[in-house]
């Protein structure tokens, strides 16, 4: 029943961007694939608050000035250091586990110890970031060259008080030509189309997050590309029983999409996983391998307003035994499915989300989204389990300067357990941040 709500919902949206996208090329039918003209994460840009690099290969990473670049003396490697600071400020109106960012999952519903607790205040800079960029070009014997590329990128984003200090790798990965091998997002997700949130989860929209990986990515014609990948794979299974056994990762996930842009940063990608999940236990504990997959789609139109960009962003996605991947599901780590004495029943899951981001002036922004998720458990779920989650965003950015931006956000978010008992909770966050390049 979940899927043919989401397919109700996701349908005619991607009707009116196929035709609004298609409108648009009609126009800019020459035109090749770029990026946006104005990079991510700076006022004038797409979405201002969408801070993460482009994955590019081939052709794509060939560029002589690359912008901000230095020269490492003694080769033909150039350096690019990226990032920025930025300070966030948050008040709670109720309990939530996560203080850092607004995950749905760990709202304490009606009846639950934390619930008494309250709203608290949160001061931190842990979504400070430093990345680097070094390109190059890989000489082969036969004299074919190929263009190259290393990027890493940490922050301080760890969940707890007690490795709030320490670094996080967020990205660590090489391309040479079209072949990607390392730690990124997945290939089924799409975080160009996420809503920009001042709030770090996004508002739990995104799907995937990043994994290791091995990936080829190329285009084709003038306005497609397609990414296929074999990436690390992950589950959550429920073991109400407490059988002797765990979750045993056996197979890699297979991973891909299929994703269309225009000359404007108008796009829509549709994105494919399908993995297994197998349980390993004692002999009195079934030894189960079960096939789960999933169907993402995802895309933004882009409407040219003087010399800003508002955007229209959405996504979606559907699939079975996914759960682990959708961020709100995965709070309580039993998002895939449970163990039985008949075996592994996976649980099917859906999400959504939807944002509009908007430029009252050249130096004034603000996003609006919502954002939904729902998994049918099975019988055997235990009560607790995550059920339903959703939320909503609104938000004012100011740039006094180009690099410089501030701002504030409301936030307010549900989430349902199995057994029908649900908490909403409410947060206010203020940020202030400074890019560097």
């Amino acid at each position: 029943m979940k899927t043919y709500v989401l397919k109700i919902f996701f349908l005619p949206i991607l009707v009116l961007t196929t035709f609004m996208v298609s409108a648009q090329n009609t126009k800019d039918a020459d035109a090749v694939i770029s990026t946006d003209t104005i990079a991510p994460g700076l006022q004038g840009s797409i979405n201002p608050l969408t801070d993460n690099t482009p994955i590019l290969s081939g052709d794509e990473l060939i560029d002589d000035s690359f912008p901000s670049s230095l020269p490492i003396f003694g080769s033909n490697v150039r350096m690019r250091i990226g990032g920025y600071v930025k300070a966030d400020f948050i008040h709670d109106f109720d309990y939530i586990g996560d203080r850092w960012e607004f995950e749905l999952g760990s709202i304490a519903v009606e009846g639950s110890p934390e619930r008494e607790l309250g709203g608290i205040t949160t001061f931190h800079v842990k979504q400070t970031r430093v990345n680097f960029d070094f390109r190059s070009k890989a000489k082969w014997k036969n004299g074919r060259e190929f263009p190259m590329q290393v990027f890493v990128e940490i922050d301080w984003f760890f969940d707890s008080d007690e490795f709030r200090l320490i670094p996080r790798m967020r990205h660590a990965y090489g391309v040479i030509g079209r072949l990607l091998i390392g730690r990124t997002w997945t290939n089924s997700g799409d975080v160009s189309t996420l809503p920009g949130t001042i709030d770090f989860a996004g508002g739990d929209a995104l799907y995937g997050g990043r994994v290791a990986q091995i990936r080829w990515q190329d285009t084709f014609g003038k306005n497609f590309s397609y990414t296929v990948a074999l990436e690390e794979t992950g589950g959550q299974i429920d073991n109400p029983d407490n059988f002797d056994g765990a979750f045993r990762p056996l197979y890699p996930n297979l991973a891909g999409n299929v994703k269309y842009k225009s000359a404007n940063g108008s796009s829509f990608q549709l994105g494919l996983d399908v993995f297994a999940l197998s349980w390993k236990g004692s002999t009195a504990t079934p030894n189960v391998t079960e096939t789960g997959y999933a169907i993402t789609g995802t895309g933004r139109f882009v409407f040219n307003v003087s010399n800003h960009k508002d955007s229209f962003v959405y996504g979606g996605g559907f699939g079975q035994g996914q759960g682990h991947r959708i961020i709100a599901l995965s709070w309580d780590g039993k998002a895939s499915g449970v163990i039985t004495e008949d075996g592994l029943d996976l649980s099917p899951a859906w999400f959504a989300y939807a944002g509009f981001n908007h430029y009252w002036s050249k130096s004034l922004n603000s996003t609006i989204s919502t954002h939904w998720t729902e998994t049918d458990l099975s019988e055997f779920s235990s009560d607790d389990t995550i059920r339903r989650a959703g939320s909503f965003h609104a938000n004012l950015i100011w740039f006094p300067y180009s690099r410089i931006s501030t701002g504030i956000e409301y936030m307010w978010g549900v989430r349902e357990n199995k057994n029908g008992i649900e908490g909403t909770a409410s947060r206010i966050q203020f940020m202030a941040k400074f890019k560097f390049n």
